[in-house]
């Protein structure tokens, strides 16, 4: 024996399901919208936690896009400039014929001294100022390093480059 066939029961009464096709879309859309944002937010964090290197003749010719940005600059320790206080020292740092003087406050390395290549952390102390605020100091050296004879005979390039 053959049942009879039923005819199929009526929809529910409600609201009309969207196409699946218009849903996959927005949910698309979202989802790119959120990868944007995060994408546009680390580029901001990365840019306020960047520490830019320069060298001293660079820092002074970008200091007025620099403004007072937390940067390093690399030179030479001038030979008598270096003034000791008790929070820190001043001392003038040279590079590419250009000279900055530096505010460092916060202990100075062992090997901190006339002719010294160094590279200062910190900012300017004000837009269009020569003087560059320094929180910490790093010693640029080999495991071959000696210092000169004398505090005359600085070389022309702290680098070495």
């Amino acid at each position: 024996m053959t049942e009879p066939i039923s005819p199929p029961e009526p929809a529910l009464p409600g609201p009309p399901l969207a196409p699946p096709r218009k849903r996959n879309r927005l949910r698309y859309a979202i989802v790119a919208v959120v990868c944007l944002a995060a994408v546009g937010w680390m580029l901001v964090l990365m840019q306020k936690n960047v520490v830019f290197f320069k060298t001293v003749s660079e820092a002074v010719h970008d200091q007025s896009h620099d403004g007072v940005r937390t940067m390093r600059i690399g030179g030479g320790v001038l030979p008598t400039s270096i003034h000791q206080r008790a929070d820190g020292a001043d001392f003038d740092l040279t590079e590419g014929g250009v000279t900055v003087h530096v505010h460092h406050v916060g202990n100075e390395p062992e090997l901190f001294k006339d002719c010294a290549p160094v590279v200062a952390e910190g900012h300017w102390s004000a837009p269009g100022s020569s003087t560059f605020d320094s929180t910490r100091l790093l010693i640029k050296h080999g495991a071959d390093y000696t210092p000169p004879k004398t505090a005359t005979q600085c070389p022309a390039d702290p680098f070495g480059n």
